[in-house]
């Protein structure tokens, strides 16, 4: 919207200064009228409820979502990371999940970084109907639907997993499409990033999320180790997005089902093992346990001064 439609001056003011991210919202010291003025015209401004403060939040054509522009203040951020779901399978731990979102409920966690295949895949594609409880992409989204659909204060983020995607190339539609948009339907904010790569702005800062290599691949002799190394060693830690520079500091795998936790320059890199069991449920020295982790970062002029993460998972899970 023009910014003619906004009848205060000093509005005006501070759509231009967002716009060009200049400052943030809070830094305005706006009135409620002049904030309601431009929530009204540029229809991206919301409120958080649990933080009593506002944050701007738009997507642009490069899968990158601006949450906020870099505070002069300190500020913490967090966020629930999983991967690796596979709704639909005998290997999906549904359990395990509905505990960890009930402790992310409790720990008054809001946003769920997902990282890829959120489905268990196409029944014809990798001998995966051996192992399929749900074969359609409208049957295994319903599945995610139901439990997602109880936990509607959260704010999903998702991009691709190759399985996920094994429904496009058998002529069907992808089942993040569908969650998507009974999610949204139902007013759970879920955003489907229709990527395998994708990248978020928190703070001033950039967080990714990759699934694996990011190509349409999987093979259990990936590393996630080499993976990493070869993708960041000769690479700049910073993307330019709308002619302002970030620095990347976050990056969350998936695919690999294997917890990790790495500094590599000024990059935090985890990974967890996903909300599977790789053997059907029997648990031995070679079983991935499902898990999650639980993310918190201080962010202030655009940059991480504190960050800590903790591996989680069911109890009554690992219990051998």
């Amino acid at each position: 919207m023009k910014d003619e439609f906004l009848t205060s001056q000093k509005a005006t003011n501070a759509l231009s200064k967002m716009r060009s991210m200049e400052c943030t919202l809070e830094e305005l010291e706006l009135t409620k009228e002049e904030i309601d003025e431009l929530i009204a015209a540029t229809g991206n401004i919301k409120y958080n409820e649990l933080r009593k403060t506002y944050y701007i939040t738009s997507f642009n054509e490069k899968n990158y979502e601006i949450i906020s522009f870099a505070s002069k203040e300190a500020v913490t951020e967090k966020w629930l990371e999983l991967s690796d779901i596979y709704f639909g399978s005998t290997f999906c731990q549904i359990d395990t999940l509905k505990y960890i979102l009930d402790l992310a409920r409790k720990e008054g966690y809001t946003n769920v970084h997902i990282s890829g295949d959120l489905c268990a895949g196409h029944p014809k594609y990798k001998k995966q109907d051996l192992y399929l409880t749900a074969k359609t992409a409208q049957d295994q989204a319903d599945i995610a639907i139901d439990l997602f659909s109880k936990y509607p204060e959260f704010k999903y983020y998702c991009i691709n997993g190759e399985r996920d995607l094994s429904f496009e190339k058998n002529d069907s539609i992808n089942p993040v499409i569908l969650v998507q948009r009974k999610l949204l339907e139902k007013g759970i904010e879920f955003h489907h990033i229709n990527e395998n790569v994708a990248n978020l702005v928190i703070m001033g800062v950039v967080k990714r999320l990759q699934h694996g290599t990011g190509k349409l691949a999987y093979t259990k002799s990936y590393k996630i180790e080499k993976e990493m190394w070869q993708q960041f060693e000769n690479m700049s830690d910073n993307v330019i997005i709308e002619n302002r520079n970030y620095n990347i500091c976050f990056v969350q795998f998936g695919h690999y089902h294997v917890n990790c936790l790495q500094r590599l320059g000024g990059i935090m890199i985890t990974s967890t093992s996903g909300m599977i069991l790789d053997d059907k449920g029997v648990l031995n020295e070679n079983t991935s346990y499902p898990s999650a982790k639980f993310t918190e970062a201080t962010i202030k002029n655009g940059k991480v001064i504190k960050f800590v993460t903790e591996n989680v998972m069911n109890p009554k899970n690992v219990i051998m």
